[in-house]
């Protein structure tokens, strides 16, 4: 990519990012996350999330202290469905999708800076006002493949190392659903069944007793049974600034009880006015059978959010 192409290309998105109009009330009279909400028969359900385009931009030309030039664009979108009835059944939906690129100017591919899928569905009854027994389905993974970079005789190249659904991480539960708002829910599931699959490509070639996302060699799932913790969380810190978690805790009754498998991922949301947004993610992630280290993402961007 050259540098007037470079230059083009982010004229292109801060263009669209400035023109792209969303109508919304005024924000006094709404909150932050726009709600669609009907009532059917005793029947309630609603519809919201929020939708977001951020990039990070650097050009150097000529510049004698040096800089490498380059672009990162990360889309996210996070969606929930919310039902309840008079009978107390609940169900709720939760989709995210987050996914971006990183150019770097005389770099021969590009670079992810994010690539993530995940549902949750929750379906329970009502114990009382904020309790409701519960049974839980969930399944993350990445859209598209996943490289390692290295150099071989100057030149760049690279080794596809993960893809859609390997890994793919699926867990069910039953257990107990405390929910007293929208911006605070817990589930509990004492019995918790999990699995991580992966495609024998991967597997079929690897070392003996070696192991690929913790699936041993020939093989294209492992199984888990245990206990898992699961919650959201959400606050408004000062106007127009919110502070959303996301967190689960996993505990495998059949192997390394000691090792709590743990995901938290962290959002700041700041809105600069309707269309303008920045936001913070701070991702820490910690599974044993995926990698026996702590995993950190930290994205910070500036684009255009739309509430929906």
């Amino acid at each position: 990519m050259s540098s007037k192409s470079f230059l083009f290309f982010s004229y292109i998105i801060i263009l669209f990012s400035f023109n792209l109009n969303a109508q919304e009330e005024e924000e006094d009279q709404i909150p932050f996350d726009a709600v669609i909400q009907s009532e059917m028969g005793g029947k309630r359900v609603k519809f919201y999330g929020n939708t977001s385009l951020n990039f990070n931009q650097a050009y150097f030309s000529n510049w004698i202290s040096g800089g490498e030039s380059s672009l990162t664009v990360l889309y996210r979108l996070n969606y929930n469905f919310n039902y309840s009835d008079r009978r107390g059944l609940v169900w709720d939906t939760n989709v995210l999708f987050s996914i971006g690129t990183t150019y770097i100017s005389g770099n021969k591919f590009l670079k992810k800076a994010d690539d993530r899928f995940e549902i949750s569905s929750l379906l329970g009854k009502q114990i009382n006002q904020f309790w409701s027994y519960s049974s839980l389905f969930n399944i993350k993974t990445q859209i598209l493949p996943g490289y390692r970079f290295y150099f071989e005789d100057g030149i760049e190249a690279r080794e596809k190392v993960s893809q859609f659904l390997s890994p793919g991480i699926i867990q069910t539960g039953l257990g107990w659903y405390y929910k007293r708002s929208a911006d605070f829910r817990l589930n509990l599931s004492p019995l918790s069944a999990r699995a991580i699959i992966v495609s024998k490509s991967f597997t079929n070639d690897l070392l003996e007793n070696a192991t690929y996302f913790g699936v041993d060699r020939e093989r294209s799932v492992k199984y888990f049974f245990g206990a898992l913790v699961s919650g959201y969380y959400r606050k408004q810190i000062m106007k127009n600034v919110t502070w959303e978690n996301i967190f689960s805790i996993y505990v495998n009754y059949l192997e390394k009880t000691k090792n709590v498998d743990f995901d938290w991922n962290s959002n700041i949301r700041f809105k600069v006015n309707n269309q303008i947004s920045g936001n913070f993610v701070l991702h820490l992630l910690y599974d044993d059978d995926l990698i026996g280290d702590l995993q950190v993402r930290e994205l910070l961007g500036l684009g255009i959010s739309i509430d929906l």
